[in-house]
């Protein structure tokens, strides 16, 4: 799956809705008959949409495509945007999936978000031919900073451990889940008990199939996320640390040293322009 199969996508607008401070959802489970996406100014809610679960918090979005059950509960009041819209062609599906790296986006440019969020506020109830017209335009500027946000997600094709091929579905499988849970909370046993596999048996297949074992994996994702939100945003450690799947700030610049063979604030000092 390359990252332009995601950004060359073109979004139609169409429906808009925006509460403030909403405490609970009135259903705590929704399908839609087209594209939604929720993008919360603050507050947070836990979500599932299929195999995925997760937290939506402040300047973060989640994507939910249609027919799919979307499992949510407020944890704190929300201050959100529900847009519904298509796509100009429809997204495709690959072994019935649509091949996005997770539904959740946390676009680093919180700068360009936040302005789109605040312009989307102001027109939020008008529909006159001009303002539907500028939130079509926001839909795809938001959309195509979600893309770039899982352009860091999605695996590089000049790295060789994705350039092995390998029969093995299930290893497929755990790479993809790795991948979208790479910056959250998780054990490697937890992932081994979903495909009935020992932890041992787990990464010597892996290992196998793809010439890394899975805490590499995991690691050059979150590194190379982590390298990006150095260079494209004014984030501190700790908040990079937060979003990459990193305890704190030390940790993270451990981490990162050793891998990079330089620190993350010499890092982000030397390549930016």
């Amino acid at each position: 799956m390359k990252t332009k199969d995601l950004w060359e996508n073109t979004l139609q607008f169409i429906s808009h809705a925006y509460w403030d401070k909403k405490e609970r959802f009135k259903l705590s489970c929704d399908t839609y008959s087209s594209w939604v996406v929720f993008i919360v100014e603050s507050g947070s809610f836990q979500y599932q949409i299929g195999q995925e679960t997760g937290t939506v918090e402040h300047d973060e979005l989640v994507f939910c495509p249609p027919g799919y059950a979307f499992h949510r509960e407020a944890l704190s009041p929300l201050t959100l945007h529900f847009i519904a819209f298509d796509f100009e062609v429809p997204l495709k599906k690959i072994n019935n999936e649509f091949q996005m790296p997770t539904f959740k986006s946390q676009p680093a440019d919180r700068n360009r978000l936040m302005s789109n969020i605040s312009y989307l506020r102001t027109l939020h109830l008008s529909m006159d031919q001009r303002s539907v017209f500028r939130k079509q335009w926001m839909l795809n500027d938001l959309w195509q900073l979600a893309c770039e946000d899982w352009s860091m997600m999605l695996p590089r094709y000049d790295d060789i451990a994705f350039m092995t091929h390998t029969d093995d579905q299930q290893m497929k499988w755990a790479m993809n889940w790795l991948i979208r849970n790479a910056y959250t909370s998780f054990s490697m046993s937890e992932l081994s008990e979903l495909i009935s596999l020992s932890p041992v048996q787990f990464t010597r297949r892996f290992q196998k199939a793809f010439n890394m074992c899975p805490s590499e994996l995991v690691r050059s994702v979150r590194i190379r996320k982590v390298a990006k939100l150095l260079l494209d945003s004014e984030l501190t450690l700790d908040q990079i640390a937060e979003r990459c799947g990193y305890d704190n700030g030390f940790y993270l610049s451990r981490v990162f040293t050793r891998y990079m063979g330089i620190s993350p604030s010499k890092y982000r000092q030397q390549n930016r322009v």
